[in-house]
């Protein structure tokens, strides 16, 4: 478990210095603007991100009847499909515009922190009772580190899509 362990560290420090590095590129006023009819801001995609990442659901735990991983595969290939959209529950939802990148940027690291924190000091294997993931049920302490990470790359492919998105300029007219 300390390979696991040591690999889900990393992986939390990787994701987040990307989401973080991928933040930084926006200013306050490209970070708070609509790319498309229909899409979040920067902002407001970065919003979701901490309301999903700032906890793991794991006051209530109880001893797993299973092996600490086995929904993680099905997890990171419903999340990282790029294809499929998904419907958001309000209770998850961002609020609208304007986000101040820096509050966002400082609430980022806390995350980062605290999510390297429970890797490195809790039991992985504990099977957290207080809240069903849809589709996959209660996940173990393990599981929802890795669904945390998914859904963070999944929300960072986002951004960097609303970022070319927003830089892209006005197509050049020919001039003969």
């Amino acid at each position: 478990m300390e390979l696991e362990r040591n690999n889900l560290t990393r992986d939390i420090e990787s994701t987040f210095d990307i989401l973080i590095n991928e933040l930084s590129k926006f200013d306050e006023v490209t970070l708070n603007k609509i790319p498309f009819e229909g899409s979040w801001t920067a902002g407001q995609t970065a919003e979701h991100i901490i309301i999903c990442g700032s906890g793991i659901p794991d006051t209530k735990i109880t001893e797993a009847n299973r092996p600490y991983d086995e929904k993680v595969d099905a997890i990171k290939k419903l999340f990282l499909n790029f294809e499929l959209k998904f419907e958001t529950d309000p209770s998850i939802a961002p609020g609208p515009p304007p986000h101040a990148k820096e509050a966002l940027l400082q609430k980022l690291t806390k995350i980062k922190e605290h999510l390297k924190t429970v890797a490195d000091t809790t039991d992985l294997k504990a099977l957290c009772e207080d809240m069903e993931l849809p589709t996959f049920g209660y996940l173990i302490r393990y599981e929802w580190l890795r669904f945390i990470l998914f859904h963070t790359q999944r929300h960072t492919h986002q951004i960097e899509n609303i970022h070319a998105k927003i830089m892209e300029g006005p197509t050049p007219k020919n001039v003969g």
